[in-house]
């Protein structure tokens, strides 16, 4: 289905004074992205945050001096983004109005690191393909996105068609078999999203590891690493997450067993309840 990206635009607007409010394990999906960043910095200068919201990862890159162009499909979030960066006076950031699935205005291998997390990819729907081949085509020696996890969806979708319906929906089948979710596809589909923001969810597409990494090597890419983000932390549940956040030390000792879990005993995991639960790093398969 063709993806309304003016409605899209709406939605994250609405959503821009709530961007960085962590629910759930988000700060802990929100730490190991952090981790996976900080071991890929060596030799970059230029960075490109692709779907940079209100700015949770460009703006303490640009503080530690790396060049870094931030892009937004929404101009709220760009707004409060830009508010950021100027009370801490940051000359190093260049902020753009953009679609992650049009990147034309950027020409190939053009930044050294690429980032392409939470919604840019996943919220891109059927067009979710296009934005990928796009973030890989301006990579020119890493690229890390975080896309959303079928295998915790699925289970999602299913609760969420017996609370608000009582029984399966077709979107259920389609999540099951595409990954794919589009609000106007099926007439059950809005009663599935009464109470949201706006009573919508964007375009929505989630992957499968499998095939994220047939993508990616389509797109000319060497795969680094393809896996969940943080299942552990889904599977622990929410007192434990709760009792983790509470302590820095018991914090830091939970995140490193959350990457022993993903790496070492369940590689396509759920990944964590909120954000996106999938990660990839790649580098161009030739190098520039």
């Amino acid at each position: 289905m063709k993806v309304n990206f003016k409605k899209e635009k709406q939605w994250w607007n609405a959503k821009a004074t709530k961007e960085e409010q962590d629910l759930a394990d988000e700060a802990i999906n929100r730490a190991l992205r952090w981790r996976e960043i900080e071991r890929h910095l060596e030799g970059i200068k230029t960075i490109l945050d692709i779907g940079a919201g209100i700015g949770a990862y460009s703006i303490p890159l640009a503080q530690r001096r790396f060049s870094v162009t931030h892009i937004d499909f929404s101009p709220s979030m760009l707004k409060i983004a830009r508010q950021k960066s100027k009370s801490l006076n940051l000359k190093n950031i260049h902020f753009v109005e953009g679609n992650a699935v049009d990147l034309s205005h950027f020409p190939d291998h053009s930044f050294d690191l690429v980032l392409n997390m939470d919604g840019a990819i996943s919220f891109c729907g059927s067009d979710a393909e296009q934005a990928i081949f796009e973030s890989c085509r301006v990579t020119k020696k890493k690229l890390i996105i975080t896309v959303s996890n079928r295998i915790w969806m699925f289970p999602v979708w299913l609760a969420s068609s017996l609370e608000a319906l009582k029984h399966f929906t077709p979107a259920d089948y389609e999540m099951l078999e595409r990954g794919e979710w589009h609000q106007e596809q099926f007439p059950e589909n809005a009663m599935m999203t009464k109470g949201l923001t706006q009573n919508y969810f964007g375009a929505f597409k989630a992957f499968l590891p499998d095939e994220l990494e047939k993508i990616l090597k389509r797109a000319g890419m060497r795969i680094l690493w393809i896996g969940s983000l943080g299942s552990l932390a889904n599977l622990c549940g929410k007192e434990t997450v709760e009792q983790v956040l509470r302590n820095k030390v018991l914090f830091e000792e939970f995140l490193d067993l959350c990457e022993r879990f993903d790496k070492e005993i369940l590689r396509d995991g759920p990944g964590t309840r909120q954000r996106a639960g999938l990660i990839a790093i790649a580098e161009p398969a030739e190098k520039s």
